[in-house]
């Protein structure tokens, strides 16, 4: 003779637990609040100035300064001569080498990222500029 046991029988569930699925939320919601930040443009424009403010100076003046200018196409000009991106790490090395106490006023475009402003101070930094300013414009010029 068979025994029939309660234990093998279905129960209908009647309650939905809803605490699983408040757990999924909280986590998306904490991964959406730390991934928001990295999402953003990776433009970073430099803030406009009102006024230009007098400036003091830190150190003494270079003897002898040259202006390299970065235009919204990425050309390059020194001194106003056009120069290739890959020429100018060796023109800046050979104007230093001439001249130790060179200055370089860098122009560039305020609306490019300002990636390409550090990339440009790095190629002065290994050519052995180290009297730098830099100036940003609107218009090409």
């Amino acid at each position: 003779m068979k025994r029939h046991s309660n234990r093998h029988q279905l129960r209908l569930i009647s309650e939905v637990s809803i605490t699983p699925m408040l757990d999924l939320v909280l986590v998306l919601l904490f991964v959406i609040l730390l991934a928001a930040p990295l999402l953003k443009a990776d433009r970073l424009l430099l803030p406009k100035a009102a006024a230009p403010a007098p400036s003091v100076p830190l150190v003494a003046a270079p003897a002898e300064t040259m202006t390299l200018s970065v235009h919204r196409d990425l050309s390059v000009t020194l001194n106003g001569a056009m120069l290739a991106r890959a020429d100018l790490p060796a023109s800046l090395k050979h104007a230093a080498q001439r001249r130790p106490d060179l200055g370089i006023e860098v122009r560039i475009h305020r609306d490019l990222p300002v990636q390409h402003l550090v990339d440009t101070m790095q190629v002065l930094d290994k050519a052995g500029i180290r009297k730098t300013a830099v100036v940003t414009h609107a218009d090409e010029f």
